[in-house]
């Protein structure tokens, strides 16, 4: 595959100029979607924090109440994904090694949907919007949550991922 055909494949079904908060609810319902499965780090929490923020918790519970909701996390951390899982009331797999996969099928299989009405949203493309597509999914790609204070490094390569997704 040449580097176009990389790109057209890291090209998000829903690209968002906001965080995960910034997505329109009633869109997703509108085109079929019944499940969403999240990134956990820089997209409804910040990394490692075990913490959501009143908006992108009163966001989730918007969510929750319109949708099938679940977490697929490449987080290692055991004992963190078990908090993390306990603090949102869903359910919330770690070890994803995204873009594979296994876990988006494995939660697609506990949703009982068809992949094609399950959305994953996540911020980074090589990982999240890579793996739901290679899953069959709609995917949607957001920006980190606003209350995140990225160094400027990680800043310079997220404007230039999207760069090449716009393209």
């Amino acid at each position: 595959m040449n580097i176009l055909g990389y790109m057209v494949v890291l090209r998000p079904t829903y690209l968002i100029d906001g965080d995960v908060t910034d997505i329109d609810l009633d869109t997703l319902a509108r085109d079929g979607i019944k499940g969403i499965i999240f990134d956990l780090d820089s997209t409804i929490m910040a990394p490692r924090s075990g913490r959501i923020t009143a908006e992108a918790a009163t966001w989730l519970e918007l969510a929750r109440n319109r949708f099938q909701l679940a977490v697929v996390s490449n987080n290692k951390s055991d004992p963190y994904i078990k908090q993390v899982q306990e603090h949102l009331n869903m359910t919330v797999l770690g070890r994803a090694a995204k873009p594979s996969t296994k876990l988006f099928l494995q939660v697609l299989e506990m949703f009982q949907l068809r992949a094609d009405q399950v959305a994953v949203v996540g911020d980074r493309p090589l990982t999240d919007v890579w793996g739901g597509q290679r899953a069959g999914m709609k995917t949607v790609l957001v920006l980190p949550l606003k209350t995140m204070n990225e160094p400027a490094w990680i800043l310079f390569f997220r404007k230039l991922e999207r760069c090449f997704i716009k393209s």
